[in-house]
């Protein structure tokens, strides 16, 4: 016996359709077609308003297409029907991130990590929201929970640092670094703190030493500026010259670098030495292996003391 066509539209969507909308918004999202993806996601909802996963995708959408508010709103309403949904949480906290409400933020990790106490996402997330509201021990807590259970985690080590470097503990906080690229040898982000580090304490050898490493992984403007700026402590004109015309090359416009460049090559008019290949420079201390043998030990000395 046939069922009556108006009986038929009082049942509930069967789960291949909803499946279906669902699966052509994920296509969409995953294709930057984001109007394509919110228009499946709004249609997933019609036909089950309580569907927490169309939320949190309608969530990440909105998130992409830079409507904070509206993503925000999603993930709410996606905690509503589950509650104890990481990624849900995460994606709130994220959309208060973005509208600039840390302490609010703060306060979605404390609640994720109540429900996930190891999850490695909501506690350096959290840490690096304590360290943008400047509470930079409460940031340190957070990255030390996560090494008491991930030891090998290298952005912890790097953040560990960044936060102790704030702290003034300048150190630890290059062992902090050094634990984070042992890891991780090809963390960009830990070769950028080792050379503000080394900015910091006015190690020209090591900075020109990290950028070094740094612009193998990415080629910046900035970059270069500061391992001109380096090779102009070690009195190396040639190097400085060339690392800020590379700077310009990329950005013809800072000033700061145009500047560099008159100094560099008015230095090279009175001195100009050249460190070779060398690695290490300006790195080791007197007596570590092979400084007894190195061709350029007077000129290491002469230009980092």
């Amino acid at each position: 016996m046939s069922v009556p066509r108006e009986e038929k539209e009082r049942f509930l969507p069967s789960v291949d359709r909803l499946e279906a909308t669902v699966h052509t918004g994920r296509k969409a999202l995953d294709g930057g077609r984001y109007d394509d993806a919110l228009r499946a996601f709004n249609e997933a909802l019609r036909l089950k308003p309580e569907y927490d996963v169309a939320w949190l995708l309608r969530g990440h959408t909105l998130r992409r297409m830079g409507d904070f508010d509206g993503a925000l709103q999603s993930f709410a309403q996606a905690l509503r029907s589950n509650p104890e949904s990481e990624e849900g949480w995460l994606g709130l906290a994220a959309a208060l991130h973005e509208l600039r409400r840390a302490q609010e933020e703060v306060e979605a990790y404390d609640r994720l990590i109540q429900l996930h106490p190891r999850s490695v996402e909501a506690w350096i997330n959290k840490g690096a929201a304590l360290h943008e509201l400047k509470d930079y021990s409460g940031a340190l807590a957070c990255y030390d929970k996560i090494l008491s259970f991930r030891p090998e985690h290298a952005a912890a080590w790097n953040n560990r640092g960044a936060a102790l470097l704030r702290l003034g503990d300048e150190a630890r906080a290059a062992e902090c670094f050094d634990r984070a690229l042992h890891f991780n040898p090809d963390f960009f982000d830990a070769m950028v703190n080792r050379i503000f580090l080394g900015e910091r304490q006015g190690h020209h050898g090591e900075v020109a030493f990290w950028a070094d490493r740094a612009l193998r992984i990415r080629e910046a403007g900035w970059l270069w500026y500061v391992k001109g700026l380096a090779h102009l402590g070690l009195l190396e004109a040639t190097l400085a010259s060339k690392a800020f015309e590379r700077a310009l090359g990329l950005d013809p416009s800072p000033r700061d670098a145009k500047a560099g460049l008159r100094r560099a090559r008015s230095l090279r008019e009175k001195v100009d030495f050249y460190r070779g290949v060398y690695e290490c420079f300006g790195m080791h201390l007197p007596g570590d292996p092979g400084c007894a043998a190195c061709e350029i030990a007077a000129k290491c000395r002469e230009v980092t003391k």
